[in-house]
């Protein structure tokens, strides 16, 4: 059996994420860093790797960390919603201030047992691993063999990688996803293996 090998990706940094706010499926830009960042990764990636297909989110912070990728490799960036980061509603562009002070119990929650918050007129971490994790397994099942970047988010990353360590979601935090990080896994006979988490070594 041949191994497939994906780049799991977070995007690069925005302006909400040196604001420290909320971003969830609110389609925030990257920042000036932040096309930097991506810079520095797609010219990495080209150096070291072959990809033949490129993936991501289609929220634009995503997709565009992910066309700069594709753009050095020769392939045109194939988007898919199920990607996007974690549905925050009414959170989306606060910051941890203005939660203290209008959801103070819903912070609590979310430090002590996320996996059982549900985001006020958003999703929980639950319905965000289930669809992430759908299309994921289905990029993998379409690619076998082949060498692939998937562009997503902070929490969609987290909660794929926690599947395939068979972390519980309320230990979610035990891992950790820079702006504009790597991840590589490879699917072989004995099933995933990861081989690099949260490399942000070739950053300038």
């Amino acid at each position: 059996m041949t191994k497939t090998r994906i780049f799991l990706i977070r995007h690069g940094e925005t302006q909400w994420n040196r604001e420290q706010k909320c971003q969830g499926f609110s389609d925030v830009a990257l920042s000036e860093k932040g096309l930097l960042q991506a810079e520095s990764l797609a010219r990495y990636l080209a150096k070291t790797v072959r990809l033949s297909s490129v993936y991501s989110s289609d929220l634009i912070r995503a997709r565009k960390t992910a066309e700069i990728i594709a753009q050095k490799q020769g392939h045109i960036v194939q988007t898919d919603p199920r990607l996007r980061e974690l549905n925050q509603g009414e959170l989306e562009g606060k910051n941890l201030m203005t939660m203290l002070g209008n959801y103070p119990e819903l912070l609590e929650k979310w430090i002590k047992a996320p996996k059982e918050v549900i985001m006020p007129a958003g999703e929980s971490l639950v319905q965000l691993q289930a669809r992430a994790w759908h299309a994921f397994s289905e990029i993998i099942e379409r690619h076998p063999g082949d060498t692939l970047a998937i562009v997503g988010h902070n929490l969609c990353n987290t909660t794929i990688l926690s599947k395939l360590l068979d972390l519980d979601l309320n230990h979610f935090r035990r891992i950790k996803q820079f702006s504009a990080a790597l991840n590589e896994i490879e699917f072989g006979p004995q099933g995933p293996v990861i081989l690099r988490l949260n490399d942000t070594h070739f950053l300038d």
